[in-house]
């Protein structure tokens, strides 16, 4: 196929439960100029074969030669990419029909925007909506550097890795995701990718994010020692990279609202679970 203008990039290990229902959510795009690349980690289950039960010509299978990590097969996809935009769609997630089209309208329409978000739903493993999650109300176009400060003060306000889409260029400009963060890499990207230009919200719920006990987020979050010493580790990164002239009222503000938000996003993740049993 000839260049694509999206690369819509599927990062997976042993994703077997819900990659079929991820790619279809793809493949029923309205928006067709795309890639569909999967980065397969070294799966030990039936993920490649349910990957290779779809025949859609636009599907491009990579198989690492050993596990990387799950940041590893993240930046593998930033450097496979062939689009002009880039979208990192987690294995169990889904996207709406209209998403990427309403994502790449946003792009062309404002070469200064570096990346594009939206409304999403949270949901559990059977694909029941537990949580709406919409930033603003209304579309917006944000100044990227003042949007970034505001998360980094307040949270991740962007969402999950499949919430955005972004510019390729702008995206090697920054470089790649931090491998050695194990629950902020994301968040830490689009900070600093927001420092390259303004940011762009569709008001529209284009992206539901799958809560289940298996996910990685679930697991994560049952070692809250380790998701502190991350963000330890989050904020040495934003001081020696300079991505703000932080002080030491920032910093303070920071670690109190992150470790509120990850006790509350555990006993949020625990209702879930407990309900899907």
């Amino acid at each position: 196929m000839n260049k694509p203008k999206v690369s819509v990039c599927i990062p997976i290990y042993n994703g077997e439960r819900f990659v079929e229902e991820t790619i279809r959510s793809v493949l029923n795009q309205t928006y067709t100029d795309y890639e569909l690349l999967i980065c397969d980690n070294k799966s030990t289950d039936h993920t490649i074969e349910k990957i290779n039960g779809f025949t859609d010509e636009r599907i491009r299978l990579i198989q690492n030669a050993e596990n990387v990590g799950m940041v590893g097969n993240w930046n593998i996809c930033l450097k496979e990419a062939k689009g002009e935009y880039i979208k990192l769609l987690c294995a169990d997630d889904l996207i709406a029909p209209d998403c990427l089209k309403k994502q790449v309208e946003l792009l062309e329409s404002d070469d200064n925007i570096v990346l594009a978000f939206n409304a999403s739903y949270v949901i559990d493993e059977t694909g029941k909506v537990v949580l709406k999650r919409r930033r603003f109300r209304k579309n917006k176009v944000i100044n990227g550097k003042k949007y970034a400060k505001k998360s980094f003060h307040k949270g991740n306000m962007y969402g999950e890795p499949s919430n955005m889409l972004f510019r390729k260029d702008k995206s090697a400009e920054a470089g790649n995701f931090k491998d050695d963060l194990c629950y902020s890499p994301d968040w830490e990207y689009w900070m600093r990718l927001s420092l390259l230009g303004n940011v762009g919200y569709i008001d529209n719920y284009l992206m539901s994010f799958r809560v289940a006990a298996t996910s990685t987020t679930s697991n994560l979050l049952k070692k809250l020692d380790v998701l502190v010493q991350d963000d330890k580790l989050l904020l040495r990164h934003m001081r020696e990279n300079e991505i703000f002239k932080m002080t030491k009222g920032d910093a303070f503000i920071h670690s109190l609202v992150m470790r509120l938000r990850l006790y509350a996003k555990v006993v949020f993740l625990k209702l879930v679970i407990k309900k899907e049993k």
